[in-house]
């Protein structure tokens, strides 16, 4: 009962959460036992790197004993000594061999899950996640953090295993053999541990803040170098004066100011830690000189000091891998931390009874949004306010209005990217918070102004959102007049590679090929035809006839003239529909919209004059 009790309790109580290296090997999750079983080997190498040590000192001791008739010197102890010496040091590269071959493949086995979690996670994500964190920062996580765990699991945990028991097993023969040696061997080293980490700070939490300007600097680096690079056509043009230029700049001027800053902080405690480190034997040879001068002294307080000054050689290179894996070990945990930030960040609710559509009318009811701040909290203003509208299956809306109005956050709203502050969105009748992710997604095609293409062959860009043969590929990219850019390159021509680049007509039909050999039964367009010359937009408005054929369509538009065709005309202002209706209706009941089709029959007839 008490039992039961207990495991109950420690159900309702929140687990502490792990950190650093706990939560790194908890990170690994089955492959922790090839990292258990790499740092078994990794301490067996560990002791045997240190047996040619002790050989060495008995051969040594043989000599000393013997100094007075080298005659008596046993040969036999002598060649045992020196082949159990190279034997040891055969047997250690033998166990590291072992030990790093596990280590590499545990931990590409983690990166390859970690990278893959990670991805998942991301793509679960509200685009609210990716507004306020940068690409450069996403990047770093998932590439640099993750590389840096790798890193440390394939090489610094075996060594820091080796470096460990390395360190503790000679200290404590130090202290066995003569406690005075020992006591100056562990005090030399404290000291030099403490001068070092006052570089740091005197708490963790300094240490801890230190880490984390560092690592917010490289993550600032990395976003303003993306943007620079990204508008670097802009900054040709423009010079030094374009923000992004200036940004990129500022970035560098920061990391540069504090990792400089950082660097003369270390200089003298670092000066001070090395010195008493590899000089260690300089503080041991006053106690060795004050034992041979006694008047006790006798061969075994030689044998005593040679035997502290030979392996107080084999402490120096251990202690100092073990001091700077400490440093890193303090950069994995907040590459961990950082990992964890991103895996902290809760998805979107899922219905556990989830309902498929069976027909695809939509209906907006008193939806209200708005947009959040990096900490999740709403910003004061709503970019949706009470919309409302129903859309019959099979019928078209032209959502239409100023810059700024909530165009596009309807198409946001109703692909889910958000979920709505207040009211409902419906598809066939069934909140879309009760309709399973795919099953939503695989109801959707999306034509949105940015066009992204995969860095992969043409066909798999078509056939992004649909598996489908080479034939059903070829008709789609037909049907939305791409055919041609199929001829001039062909299915297999990698985008990105050999010069080969689309024009934004081209990409946007390639779009458009995916959307219709997806076949969803609602199509989402976003301006796709705002910023296309007069050539790509016939052919766009051709290929969309195609694709809108028997579909619930919602489309964005920035030209009027592409909104006539649709059944329904919506016109927002800040966040609200003002009028609703077919653009006959709109022209006769609308002073607002009105003015805007006037507006834009006026910018039909600009022209620039001399």
């Amino acid at each position: 009962m008490m039992n039961a009790q207990n495991q109950k309790a420690q159900e309702i109580l929140p687990q502490k959460p792990k950190k650093g290296i706990l939560r790194l090997l908890e990170l690994s999750g089955e492959k922790k036992t090839l990292l258990i079983f790499s740092s078994l080997l990794s301490s067996l190498a560990a002791i045997c790197q240190f047996v040619p040590y002790f050989a060495g000192y008995y051969i040594v001791q043989e000599f000393i004993l013997n100094a007075y008739d080298l005659g008596n010197v046993d040969k036999e102890i002598v060649f045992w000594c020196a082949f159990i010496a190279i034997a040891s040091v055969l047997v250690a590269m033998l166990l590291n061999g072992i030990t790093f071959t596990l280590s590499h493949f545990g931990a590409y086995r983690i990166l390859y899950n970690l990278r893959l979690r990670l991805a998942r996670h991301l793509a679960s994500l509200p685009l609210g996640y990716f507004t306020h964190h940068t690409k450069g920062q996403i990047h770093k996580t998932l590439q640099e953090n993750v590389e840096k765990i790798e890193n440390f699991v394939a090489h610094k945990i075996p060594e820091f295993i080796q470096s460990v028991i390395g360190a503790s097993a000679l200290f404590v023969i130090f202290l066995m053999s003569d406690w005075r040696l020992g006591l100056v061997c562990v005090a030399t080293y404290i000291v030099a541990i403490c001068v070092q980490f006052s570089t740091y700070g005197k708490t963790k939490e300094e240490m801890k803040h230190c880490l984390e300007q560092y690592f917010d600097k490289l993550e600032s680096i990395n976003a303003s170098s993306i943007e620079f690079v990204k508008g670097i056509s802009v900054v040709k043009m423009f010079g030094k004066s374009i923000s992004s230029f200036q940004d990129f700049a500022k970035s560098i001027e920061q990391y540069h100011h504090f990792t400089l800053g950082f660097t003369y902080k270390c200089m003298r405690p670092f000066g001070i830690f090395s010195t008493l480190v590899n000089g260690f034997i300089l503080f041991t040879l006053p106690f060795c000189a004050y034992f041979i001068t006694r008047d006790t002294f006798n061969l075994y307080d030689i044998l005593l000091c040679v035997f502290f000054i030979l392996l107080s050689n084999g402490l120096i290179a251990p202690f100092l891998r073990l001091f700077n894996l400490s440093g890193e070990l303090m950069q994995i945990s907040e590459s961990v931390e950082r990992i964890d930030k991103i895996f902290g960040q809760k998805p979107l609710p899922q219905s556990q009874n989830p309902k498929k559509p069976t027909r695809f009318d939509i209906a907006f009811e008193s939806v209200d949004f708005a947009y959040t701040d990096s900490s999740g909290k709403p910003y004061a203003k709503n970019a949706l306010k009470g919309v409302s509208f129903t859309l019959k299956e099979g019928e078209s809306l032209a959502i239409v209005g100023k810059s700024g109005a909530g165009k596009s956050s309807v198409l946001h709203l109703l692909a889910r990217f958000y979920d709505t502050n207040n009211g409902h969105i419906c598809i066939g009748g069934i909140d879309i918070k009760d309709i399973a992710e795919r099953d939503l997604m695989q109801s959707m095609s999306f034509v949105f102004q940015e066009n992204f293409m995969f860095l992969d062959s043409l066909r798999e860009n078509i056939k992004a959102g649909k598996e489908a043969s080479d034939e059903e590929v070829l008709n789609a990219a037909s049907l939305a007049q791409c055919k041609e850019v199929i001829d001039k390159y062909g299915l297999e021509c990698v985008i990105g590679k050999e010069g080969m680049n689309l024009s934004g007509g081209e990409a946007q039909r390639i779009n458009l090929a995916r959307a219709i050999l997806k076949n969803a039964p609602i199509l989402l367009l976003d301006e796709v035809n705002s910023a296309l010359d007069s050539t790509n937009e016939a052919k766009l408005n051709e290929a969309l006839s195609h694709l809108a054929k028997g579909k619930t369509l919602i489309m964005v538009a920035h030209k009027l003239n592409s909104a006539l065709k649709c059944d329904k005309i919506a016109l927002m202002q800040d966040g609200q529909i003002i009028a609703f209706g077919t653009h006959k209706e709109l022209l006769a009941t609308s002073a607002e919209y009105k003015e805007l089709w006037n507006l834009y029959n006026d910018t039909q007839k600009w022209s620039i004059n001399n």
